[in-house]
């Protein structure tokens, strides 16, 4: 039997209710909140496969955390954003994640 692991979209109420309406498990995290924290918690959740974080918040942590959670395996976490640099990081987790280049032509 397959593990079955859970997509998880954690920011902002604006950011997480799209998620929320199509039916995935989010974390609304407010301006006030410790982001850390919120996210520390959730990428030792073992049933967390991929954790999608919104811009604002992954820039809201200590640049060390960020780097370190950027690296893990387990859970993936994707920052979504509209800028390149962002799309070029996701492009790379995707490769490592599942070693192919979806956006190879």
């Amino acid at each position: 039997m397959s593990e079955q692991f859970k997509i998880i979209a954690v920011g902002g109420s604006e950011f997480t209710l799209g998620f929320r309406l199509s039916g995935l498990e989010t974390l609304e995290v407010l301006e006030s909140s410790n982001s850390k924290e919120t996210i520390s918690k959730l990428i030792e959740n073992k049933e967390a496969g991929i954790v999608i974080v919104d811009e604002k918040t992954m820039d809201s942590l200590p640049e060390q955390f960020r780097e370190d959670i950027e690296a893990m395996v387990r859970p993936v976490v994707v920052t979504l954003s509209t800028t390149s640099g962002a799309q070029e990081t996701l492009r790379k987790k995707i490769m490592k994640s599942i070693g192919v280049d979806l956006w190879s032509k």
